[in-house]
């Protein structure tokens, strides 16, 4: 049964289960009490009922009173038979053959009045036997203006030891009832639940690009919870592609004027045109980075999986369109998806490519595929490469890509793409290809970061 600190149905499962002992124990309390009340009440019952017989059997000779032996009940004359009465009257006190030896001292009680109570056999002078207990009732009474005191007990150990044994019987009782009350709890509990399965694995889906959950089949509770993701996904995917939007509006603008500025640059002297030229060269690169990260990603889909069969296929197509004269193979498992964010991977698999297609010579090849709990995406064209010694630098750490004068062709993607790989703890590796050019090989993990 899951009751983790952290889990709603944990947090119900307790909730609930704490009611059910407090009520079954409030229960127990109170029948207990009640067979003690009902108990207690029958045995005084029976004793008021003797002792009116006593008081009508009880009868004056000689100025002494006495019962006589036919008018009492046989239990009152069996030895410790469990039943017993004492009556006095002034100095004279009557009892029964049952107490045979037992001393017990009672109070006088006035006219009208009575008491009861419980004697214990507690190893004291209290007269009680030691295996009896003594439930007894007293009342006072006047007979020929004579007070007197009609006292009697009931040994109602045998009722105790009942009791007792009804105690045990109702916690037994109450155990397995608990028992399956928590069974069935956990029952209810669990298929209410699996109502939310559907929800959650439709929340889940979206990573893979399906449809928002549907709120028409969900519990009225979490309908608002459903609504309230609808709203925020569609408003986050509306700022993304504004984002997106706005770059790339604001690379294509500064076209325009980055060209005026190289034009007006030809009229500085050499020195300074040379400074001018290499500073307008850079942004031109950074205007081009984000134009083409925004045809390269399309739209914006942010929090989805990578799906290689409905996504590759478009970005070669775009790519395709972009450089007509080069031929784009490819190679992947069609039902592959990449655990990594669809927009990332767009950008990272798109700069490969373009890098391939700009400085191969007509021929680039992709393959992704899947190993060692690893995903491996491998990018090669026939370009004229980089030579083995330029490569090792490039993988050094603080060494940006992009940054090395020295290395031509590198393409500005390639500082995007290690960027990208290093986020999800992956890495990327240059090497020579086998069509003769560059190949570019990225491992990722086949978990995301906050799950590995």
């Amino acid at each position: 049964m899951n009751l983790e600190s952290g889990s709603l149905r944990g947090q119900l499962a307790r909730r609930l289960l704490f009611a059910l002992v407090l009520a079954f124990g409030i229960g127990l309390v109170l029948l207990d009490i009640s067979i003690r009340h009902l108990t207690s009440d029958f045995v005084n019952g029976r004793l008021e009922h003797d002792a009116d017989n006593l008081i009508a059997a009880l009868e004056q000779k000689d100025g002494q009173w006495q019962i006589p032996p036919e008018r009492q009940a046989t239990v009152y004359q069996r030895v410790l038979s469990g039943h017993y009465f004492i009556i006095k009257a002034g100095n004279q006190t009557l009892s029964s053959r049952s107490l045979w030896d037992s001393l017990i001292n009672i109070e006088n009680i006035d006219q009208g009045k009575q008491r009861s109570g419980l004697l214990q056999s507690d190893h004291s002078n209290t007269g009680v036997p030691d295996d009896q207990s003594w439930q007894w009732y007293a009342v006072g009474i006047v007979i020929d203006e004579q007070p007197i005191t009609v006292w009697l007990a009931e040994d109602i150990s045998d009722i105790q030891h009942s009791v007792h044994k009804l105690r045990y019987q109702a916690l037994l009782f109450v155990a397995v009832t608990l028992l399956i009350l928590m069974l069935w709890q956990w029952r209810i509990l669990q298929c209410s639940f699996a109502r939310l399965n559907p929800i959650r694995e439709q929340i889940r889906q979206l990573r893979f690009g399906e449809a928002l959950p549907t709120t028409h089949a969900a519990p009225a509770e979490v309908r608002p919870l459903i609504s309230e993701i609808h709203r925020l996904l569609q408003q986050l995917e509306k700022r993304v592609s504004r984002s997106r939007n706005a770059l790339g509006n604001l690379a294509h603008d500064m076209k325009r004027p980055i060209q005026q500025l190289q034009l007006l640059s030809r009229n500085l002297p050499v020195d300074i045109q040379r400074e001018q030229t290499q500073a307008l060269t850079n942004l031109q690169q950074l205007v081009e980075r984000e134009l083409k990260r925004a045809r390269i990603a399309g739209v914006s889909s942010p929090g989805r999986h990578f799906n290689l069969n409905e996504e590759l296929p478009a970005l070669i197509q775009v790519l395709q369109r972009i450089y007509p004269d080069t031929s784009l193979d490819s190679q992947y498992p069609a039902d592959g998806v990449m655990p990594q964010d669809r927009d990332d991977l767009l950008e990272l698999i798109g700069n490969l490519l373009d890098n391939a297609c700009k400085y191969g010579k007509g021929k680039v090849y992709l393959k992704i595929t899947n190993k060692q709990q690893q995903w491996h995406i491998e990018v090669d064209d026939n370009g004229a490469g980089i030579e083995a010694e330029l490569r090792h630098k490039l993988l050094q750490r603080g060494q940006r890509l992009d940054e090395s004068s020295d290395i031509e062709g590198s393409g500005l993607g390639l500082a995007i793409c290690r960027d990208i790989a290093d986020s999800y703890h992956g890495k990327l590796q240059l090497s020579k290809s086998a069509l003769g050019g560059l190949a570019v090989s990225v491992i990722l993990p086949c978990q995301p970061p906050e799950q590995a």
